[in-house]
C-alpha cells in the first residue's frame, strides 16, 4: 500500500462567556484505508495534531499499512489565557477552551461520518475514539454522542474537561480501554476509579505500564504506546509489552 496522508481544517464557532460568537479552526490529518473503521484521535493539551515527535503520524501510517483503521488526528486552537474565568483553567478568545475542545472533536466525528466512504471505504463505519491526556478526557466526553462509537482508548487521561468528561463516560455504553504509566499518579487514580465512573460501559479494561511517565517518554515506551492502540482496536493482547510495537519517536 502506498502511504498517503490527507489534511484539512474545520472552520467552527462557539459561544463565549459574554454570549459573543467566537470563530476558531480545528485542523486535522487523516490516513485513509479501506478498513471500514475510523479512529479519531485527540492529542494532549498543547500538542499538535501530528503529536509530540510526530508520533500520531507514525501511528497513522502503521495502522494504515496494516489495514486496521483510518486514523484521523486533530487539534483545537491553543488556549490564550489561564485562570481568567472562575472554575475554568483555560480559555480562548473569552470562551471556554474545554467546550471548544469537546465541540471540535464532535464536529470532526460528524465530518468523518459524512465522508466515511472516502476515508475508510464504508458508508456506515465502525467508529473508535482515542485521546492522550486532556484528549482522553475529551474522547470520554464525546463518546456517548454518536451511536457508531463502539470503543474508546484513554491514554494518560484524567478529568481534564471536568463535567464534560464525567457526564460523558457515565452515559457511554461501549468498551473503555485505559492505558497509563505507573509513574503517572493522576492517570493511575482515574484508571482505578473508571468502573465507578463508567457504570453503563459494556466493558472496562485498564492496564498500567511499568517505568512509564505521563508522556510515555523514551524509545521503549513509544513502542508500548503503539501497542496500546493494537490492544484496544486490533485484539492484540500483548500490551504493555513493547515487543512488536512501532517506534513512535524520532
Amino acid at each position: 500500500m502506498t502511504m498517503t496522508m490527507e489534511a484539512g481544517s474545520l472552520q467552527l464557532t462557539t459561544t463565549g462567556y459574554q454570549g459573543q460568537t467566537v470563530p476558531y479552526e480545528a485542523p486535522f490529518i487523516a490516513f485513509p484505508t479501506t478498513s471500514g473503521k475510523l479512529l479519531i484521535q485527540a492529542p494532549g493539551a498543547g500538542e499538535v495534531k501530528e503529536g509530540a515527535g510526530n508520533r500520531y503520524v507514525r501511528l497513522g501510517e502503521h495502522l494504515q499499512a496494516r489495514g486496521i483503521a483510518t486514523l484521523v488526528s486533530f487539534n483545537p486552537p491553543f488556549p490564550d489565557a489561564q485562570l481568567k474565568y472562575p472554575n475554568e483553567p483555560y480559555s480562548y478568545r473569552d470562551a471556554s477552551w474545554s467546550l471548544i475542545y469537546v465541540e471540535s472533536m464532535a464536529a470532526l466525528v460528524e465530518h468523518c461520518l459524512k465522508h466515511a466512504e472516502q476515508l475508510c471505504g464504508a458508508k456506515e463505519p465502525e467508529v473508535h475514539l482515542a485521546g492522550f491526556s486532556a484528549g482522553g478526557s475529551v474522547a470520554g466526553a464525546v463518546a456517548p454522542v454518536f451511536a457508531p462509537i463502539t470503543k474508546i482508548l484513554l491514554v494518560s487521561a484524567y478529568d481534564s474537561v471536568d463535567w464534560f468528561f464525567l457526564g460523558g463516560v457515565r452515559r457511554y455504553t461501549g468498551e473503555v480501554y485505559v492505558a497509563y504509566g505507573e509513574q503517572d499518579p493522576a492517570a493511575a487514580i482515574l484508571a482505578v476509579m473508571m468502573p465507578s465512573l463508567a457504570k453503563s460501559a459494556r466493558a472496562i479494561h485498564a492496564r498500567g505500564v511499568p517505568d512509564c511517565d505521563h508522556s510515555f517518554s523514551g524509545e521503549t515506551n513509544g513502542k508500548v504506546l503503539s501497542k496500546a492502540y493494537l490492544w484496544a482496536f486490533a485484539g492484540n493482547d500483548g500490551f504493555p509489552s513493547p515487543e512488536g510495537g512501532v517506534p513512535l519517536y524520532e
